[in-house]
């Protein structure tokens, strides 16, 4: 899907959003979703969506950035607070009636488009754009394939580089530096690298803890590139694993396995989910596993939906979304494997190149 059909899909939503909802225009302030509309990436903007034109709103700092970024929309620059501009504008008229994302706006924010636009009807509409966003054109699909293989090279790179002694830190920074030289603009998220009993730790964050012998590597990053995400979880062992750590690696390899092959179009995301736990709970581990079995992914590393048990959203041919099952023993390690899958119709194919069976360095 190029940016023209991508386009015209998008207009055919907008239109019929517009008409089935009996509103004037949608209220865009989530960043991700106004790049994705109109391509801005800068860091303060509204964009109001109308049946026929879109008109991004934004400051002075961002006025050559725009014009180079912005396709689809037109581009007005605020002196002054992006409210009372579109007020003075008159960018809304008094009778429109609004959609907005109540999710990705304030409490203070709304009061005060409300104060400031006294004549206007605002409506909250949960999840306005998530399952259009959640579709990958041909081109997000090629970004993200591109920002994968760019932490797929920097997981080879790094593993002769693992030795006793070093540090979580400072593997960590080596990971960030690698994807730079690759090519990556930035990490997605804050590098995990855990050692050890650390590695229990689902969220942990880098520390001086040394590398001992006889023990577990749990690595988590991904990097943004030509503004697509990678994610990506493994875990390694330094040293000679333990039967323990075999079995419960083994449990989360399986559990994983089975989640990816569930995902597929048209299956809900809980069905997703349900098949990593019920792999767990055959190894006496469902207990152990304390997160959401993934979550979507694209121009943001966490996108909609969540691949949990509470999730009602179904996943559809062109979803991308990370797979990242984990189990975690207090004071003794932890484990995840996470890959990014595209949905397809008939199996889900992984992005990553790395295998998933376990790696002894």
């Amino acid at each position: 899907m190029n940016r023209q059909s991508e386009f015209q899909r998008q207009q055919n939503w907008i239109q019929e959003t517009l008409r089935s909802e009996n509103a004037s225009a949608l209220l865009i302030t989530y960043l991700p979703h106004i790049q994705w509309l109109c391509g801005f990436t800068g860091s303060n903007g509204v964009l109001i969506v109308q049946r026929d034109e879109m008109h991004l709103i934004t400051d002075r700092r961002y006025e050559i950035q725009a014009s180079l970024e912005v396709s689809d929309a037109q581009i007005h620059i605020s002196t002054h607070n992006l409210i009372n501009f579109v007020q003075s504008q008159n960018l809304i008229k008094k009778s429109d009636r609004l959609l907005f994302q109540p999710e990705y706006i304030t409490f203070d924010a709304i009061e005060q488009w409300k104060a400031n636009l006294t004549k206007i009807k605002l409506f909250p509409r949960k999840n306005l754009l998530n399952p259009l966003v959640a579709i990958k054109s041909k081109r997000a699909i090629e970004g993200m394939r591109h920002s994968q293989s760019i932490s797929d090279a920097v997981f080879n790179e790094i593993l002769p580089r693992i030795n006793t002694g070093i540090k979580e830190n400072e593997l960590a920074a080596i990971i960030d530096y690698q994807h730079r030289l690759f090519g990556a603009s930035a990490m997605a998220f804050d590098t995990i690298v855990a050692f050890g009993e650390n590695s229990a730790l689902p969220h942990a964050r880098p520390t001086d803890r040394k590398l001992k012998n006889d023990e577990s590597i749990l690595l988590d990053f991904g990097c943004i590139a030509n503004g697509y995400a990678s994610d990506m979880t493994r875990t390694i062992f330094h040293g000679t694993p333990t039967q323990e750590f075999q079995i419960a690696y083994n449990s989360v390899k399986t559990a994983q396995s089975n989640a990816v092959k569930m995902a597929n179009n048209e299956v809900l995301a809980s069905e997703v989910d349900s098949a990593a736990r019920g792999s767990l709970k055959e190894y006496g581990f469902e207990e152990y596993f304390a997160h959401s079995t993934g979550h979507g992914i694209g121009i943001e590393v966490h996108e909609w939906p969540s691949i949990s048990n509470k999730s009602i959203a179904q996943l559809l041919n062109g979803y991308t979304v990370t797979i990242e099952p984990g189990v975690y023993f207090p004071e003794k390690f932890g484990i995840r494997i996470e890959d990014t899958v595209l949905i397809c119709s008939n199996q889900c194919e992984r992005l990553s190149s790395i295998g998933r069976d376990l790696i002894v360095i």
